[in-house]
């Protein structure tokens, strides 16, 4: 896991029109106030795909369906979408 790197919050003010940017490469920047963490910065994207994961954790069945799946992966029970596609029609 990679290290989020930390911006003042003078020069996180400074930056803000160019913080989409590097979050395009780094999805979070922790913002620091007094050199403490004060909040963090968050690509939506990363943000969003944060909060599937967490959701697709607290369901129950979701999780069970997840884990189902996985165990088939390894199984070597995969199916090719051009035959499901062509399979359903």
């Amino acid at each position: 896991m990679m290290v989020a790197p930390t911006l003042d919050i003078s020069e996180a003010r400074k930056q803000l029109n160019s913080l989409d940017e590097r979050l395009k490469d780094e999805r979070v920047i922790y913002i620091t106030r007094h050199n403490k963490k004060a909040f963090a910065v968050v690509d939506v994207d990363y943000l969003s795909a944060v909060i599937e994961t967490i959701e697709i954790l607290n369901d129950p069945e979701a999780l069970r369906m997840l884990q189902q799946s996985i165990k088939e992966i390894r199984a070597g029970r995969l199916h090719d979408h051009d035959d499901v596609e062509k399979e359903l029609g």
